[in-house]
């Protein structure tokens, strides 16, 4: 075979090395569970979550009962019991111009239902 000929079925072959890669990566070596979920530590769904946000008070008085809440990562709580979950939250999407807080949020789960442990 020539040098040309030779690179490119080199080039075809990594090409398809790398698209097999891709496709069968998630069932080769599925992502790993979240930290809380790895070590055993119950969480909450992003539902319980989101009700837990909007019956939680601040020191100020104000509830969040229209927040809207997305979970992502959370791993077993530092500071005090349950869980500490990354979030983006909403605190009024009913005001003009409502932007998404990304902030670290605290859960607990306090007699049967998850409530607001560190915000």
């Amino acid at each position: 075979m020539r040098g040309s000929t030779i690179g490119i079925v080199a080039a075809a072959c990594l090409v398809i090395g790398f698209v097999a890669g891709f496709i069968l990566r998630p069932a080769i070596a599925p992502a790993p569970a979240s930290p809380a979920a790895a070590a055993g530590i119950a969480q909450p769904t992003e539902e319980e979550a989101t009700e837990a946000v909007r019956r939680h008070r601040l020191f100020t008085g104000t509830v969040l009962s229209h927040a809207t809440l997305k979970l992502g990562d959370c791993s077993p709580g530092g500071v005090g019991p349950g869980v500490m979950c990354m979030t983006q939250v909403v605190l009024d999407p009913t005001k003009p111009n409502a932007t998404p807080q990304n902030r670290a949020i605290g859960f607990a789960r306090v007699n049967g239902q998850w409530e607001v442990a560190v915000w």
